[in-house]
């Protein structure tokens, strides 16, 4: 399968498990501050056995044409919603599995990294979806406080709508990939029919400027758009 055929293919899953949400009246909020009419669900997919197993299919195909088997010794999967992801993807690649937190917890040895990593092992961090990326950096850096070398970080899904993301993450030494695009889901939610016009306008509105569209209907504006290395 080709980039294309794999993007596709995922697009259609997750709008298929009803992974996708439309509220433009009632905007979604992201941790970020960020108003979205729009919220893609990844998590959701836990709940369906052959979708989630194609789909995780699709995802070491992906991983393994990107980086290749030998570029990583350990899977990383980030709290909450990586964990299962990153779960299925050691499993099938017969690899160890850690979890990092986005900061030590409170109590007990107050680890941010659970599981075992000793040394500088090469870890490829797992997640379900980026938004604008923030949080990747947080799992980033405790993975590299504890030892970890990290290059690479992997996807289901990637808004790909936040132009410095790929910048703050490059700065980083992080390479971020993914299986689908805010691109692939429209071209196939447009080939199917999956959303009427009007729908299909206020998401294209949305993905040519996210973060007017986040200004104008109560979310975080420009101001809050990172200008430094701070996005993950």
């Amino acid at each position: 399968m080709t980039d294309s055929d794999l993007a596709e293919t995922t697009a259609q899953i997750l709008l298929d498990t009803g992974c996708v949400l439309f509220r433009p009246q009632e905007p979604f909020f992201f941790s970020s501050g960020w108003a979205s009419p729009v919220f893609v669900n990844v998590k959701r997919l836990i709940s369906f056995p052959l979708a989630r197993n194609k789909l995780i299919d699709l995802a070491v195909r992906k991983i393994l044409d990107t980086v290749g088997y030998a570029a990583f010794d350990v899977i990383a999967g980030g709290e909450v919603a990586g964990i299962p992801f990153a779960a299925m993807v050691a499993d099938r690649l017969n690899l160890p599995l850690v979890i990092v937190r986005k900061q030590a917890k409170g109590y007990g040895p107050k680890a941010q990294i659970e599981g075992a990593l000793e040394g500088a092992k090469r870890v490829l961090l797992v997640e379900d979806l980026t938004t604008d990326g923030r949080t990747k950096a947080l799992f980033c850096d405790g993975l590299r406080r504890g030892g970890a070398e990290v290059k690479y970080a992997f996807v289901i899904f990637k808004y790909g709508i936040f132009d410095y993301v790929v910048r703050d993450l490059d700065s980083r030494g992080l390479e971020l990939f993914s299986l689908a695009t805010w691109d692939d889901l429209m071209r196939v939610a447009r080939a199917r029919g999956a959303m009427d016009a009007a729908m299909l306008k206020e998401i294209e509105a949305y993905i040519t400027d996210p973060i007017a569209w986040s200004e104008v209907h109560g979310g975080a504006g420009p101001s809050a758009a990172p200008t430094s290395a701070s996005a993950g």
